[in-house]
């Protein structure tokens, strides 16, 4: 550890006894202790200042947890960055000033991330189905009164701004938020959102955003900041109008975390449409549809071993909605708003969302191949636990991105079906409003009940398992999806080992692959699913290989995509690996042999164990979109770390390996 941070560690160490500290605050890298083995762990998170920490147990300046989170974060943002330590305890936000469109949530700046004392041992969110996690922070629900069958009864949901999320520094902007995380905190009642900078409009009223028209009264003079998640759809205008991506922050962490009734409450629009603008009124309200608990947008975001599980609280309560009948195409028909009984579902929040779904309103086109945003670099996220009832459980893109070991738990979302000991009668809606419709009419039945629906380029997504994709009435159910409205094309992906557990119905039954998209470098291989797997209707396609895959529905390829295994390719030549950016390692081959069906690069650390780091797509045509090349984002700092290339058939043995590059070793921060 350099000399400077090892004396501010003791200072940190002495005052902490003299203020009676129960224990010694932790100053080591909480995602290096966890991840310690041959899978590594991003590198960039060691620049963090571990530290430099302020003990909020012991932290006296404030009246309420709230005041003295407030303080303590400017304290360390004065001198750049830094630790807020919660030991063991519940910590009360119910002070935050979280109501209304004046209100804010607990605002991470520049630098600063959250940590709550560890648990013991290493807890794996997929594994266990738990994390007990000694540091809870309680956040403020507020009532509302509604009615069922005629009784009025008064139920509790999240405040406006009940999160954590980010503010810029004086001045700036929040693209340039960098460095900031949540580590070890079981949260009750706020959802995580990090977001990005777009072209913002003056106010959500005037913005020309997708939503505008519809901003409740009381929001619609909010000038936009992307500091709310739903900033980008109520005050960010379509690129006619000026709208763009301007950028986000760099280094953006949730780790170890617990989700307990987690929604963002959308009571601010009235989720109206042209038919019917008044939506449902303004004495409604229902969860945000496109606001995960979950949301980071940027490069360097490491999402690992969070835990979103089936939460209490749900509840049955009558609004004003509308039925639909399809027309042509996507079209539809509004009817007649009327009073019915919907539900209030925590498990109808989309679980993680990282640069997807907010951008969709700035892109140029649907299918850029340089749309800004989707194609961040250096995203992971690993080892999720996911539970839902509809929607999305994990809606991610970026670059050299990856997407392992995951988990999303599901109940088929079947609208009346009394899953939470409710009752049943209730109505499925696409957002509290619009009724889902029986048999068809286009995007109006999509209730976005897949697992993974996945944007960006040279993606490796291994050995996530999901079930009960599906809606009825409804028209989705994928499992591992690339799709015209996801925002990109499919740029050198590999799906490997993927397990569906059976899914009921829907689109596909949970099938895995690419559809209506361009498929540019695909290697889908060891996959089980119920659905299909492959390419349905692709633009272009080039360097396809599905092979060694179990699909209930059967493949779905183009004629040139490889689809067998013959013979043991030669290796990779011209291996070499080099340091990239300072926090990663990019490693680049060139292939020499013409049956493999893709490639796999491996990773040794000290001279340890060969451990794959991703697979790519073959190079049967030579694709540009899919480089003969891999960065790795895992990378430790400060040990030698060597690489090899395997050209692999579908045994996926080591006979095509190619020899190991001279060592590369990442420096750490000073």
């Amino acid at each position: 550890m350099p000399a400077t941070r090892s004396v501010y560690g003791l200072l940190a160490v002495c005052a902490s006894f003299a203020l009676g500290a129960a224990a010694v605050e932790p100053t080591d890298n909480p995602v290096a202790a966890y991840y310690d083995g041959p899978e590594g762990y991003p590198a960039w998170t060691d620049a963090i200042r571990w530290d430099r920490v302020l003990n909020l147990k012991t932290y006296a300046k404030g009246k309420n947890d709230f005041e003295k989170f407030e303080n303590a974060r400017d304290e360390l943002a004065a001198q750049g960055g830094g630790v807020l330590y919660y030991p063991a305890g519940t910590y009360d936000f119910k002070d935050a000033p979280a109501d209304g469109p004046k209100g804010r949530g607990v605002m991470l700046r520049k630098g600063i991330v959250i940590r709550g004392e560890a648990p013991a041992g290493k807890p794996n969110a997929v594994k266990d189905r738990k994390l007990e996690l000694p540091t809870r922070f309680v956040f403020g629900f507020q009532k509302k009164k509604v009615t069922l069958n005629g009784q009025e009864k008064e139920v509790e949901v999240p405040r406006d701004w009940d999160l954590i999320g980010i503010t810029p520094e004086p001045g700036g902007k929040l693209k340039d938020v960098d460095g900031v995380g949540v580590c070890w905190v079981h949260l009750v009642g706020a959802v995580i959102h990090f977001g990005p900078e777009l072209a913002w409009g003056p106010n959500w009223k005037d913005a020309k955003s997708w939503k505008s028209a519809y901003a409740k009264p009381a929001w619609a003079g909010r000038v936009p900041d992307g500091t709310h998640p739903t900033d980008p759809f109520m005050g960010a205008p379509g690129p006619k109008d000026g709208g763009a991506y301007v950028g986000a922050g760099k280094g953006r962490l949730v780790f170890g975390c617990v989700f307990e009734k987690s929604a963002l409450l959308n009571d601010y629009d009235t989720c109206g449409r042209k038919e019917a603008p008044d939506g449902f009124g303004p004495e409604g309200f229902h969860m945000a549809k496109f606001a995960a608990r979950i949301g980071a947008y940027g490069s360097r975001v490491f999402i690992a071993n969070n835990l979103l599980p089936k939460s209490d609280g749900n509840f049955l309560y009558e609004q004003t909605t509308v039925r639909t009948e399809p027309r042509k195409g996507n079209d539809f028909f509004i009817g007649k708003p009327h009073r019915t009984t919907v539900m209030w579902d925590y498990g109808r929040t989309m679980g993680v969302n990282v640069n997807k779904d907010m951008l969709s309103m700035v892109r140029e086109t649907l299918l850029d191949l340089a749309s800004g945003g989707y194609y961040e670099e250096g995203v992971a996220v690993l080892d999720n636990f996911v539970f839902n009832h509809g929607h999305k459980g994990f809606n991610l893109s970026g670059q050299w991105g990856v997407v392992r070991g995951n988990r999303n738990e599901r109940i088929f979302q079947k609208g009346g079906d009394d899953i939470y000991g409710l009752g049943g009668g209730w109505r499925l809606t696409l957002d509290g409003f619009i009724e889902s419709s029986p048999g068809g009419g286009g995007m109006i039945s999509d209730n976005l009940a897949r697992a993974f629906d996945m944007a960006g380029r040279n993606l490796w997504i291994d050995a996530n398992s999901f079930s009960n994709t599906g809606s009825d009435p409804g028209n989705d159910g994928e499992g591992i999806l690339c799709q015209l409205h996801g925002g990109t094309h499919w740029l050198s992906w590999a799906l490997t080992r993927n397990v569906n557990e059976g899914s009921v119905g829907g689109n596909g039954k949970g099938f895995m692959g690419a559809f209506a998209v361009e498929t540019l470098g695909a290697l889908i291989a060891w996959n089980k699913t119920s659905g299909w797997i492959g390419a349905l209707n692709p633009g272009k396609f080039a360097d396809l290989a599905f092979v060694a895959n179990e699909a209930g529905q059967g493949i779905r390829c183009q004629d040139k995509a490889v689809t067998e295994s013959k013979g043991v390719p030669a290796p990779p030549k011209d291996v070499k690996a080099e340091s990239y950016q300072g926090d990663a390692v990019k490693i680049t081959w060139t292939d020499a042999s013409d049956n493999e069906i893709g490639f796999r690069v491996d990773r040794q650390i000290a001279g340890g164990k060969w451990t794959p780091i991703a697979y790519r797509p073959p190079h049967v045509e030579g694709s540009a979109q899919n480089p003969q090349a891999w960065v790795d984002f895992l990378a430790p700092a400060g040990q030698p770390l060597q690489y090899r290339v395997v050209a692999i058939n579908a045994e996926d043995k080591d006979d095509g390996a190619s020899a190991p590059t001279p060592a590369v070793t990442l420096a750490r921060p000073k």
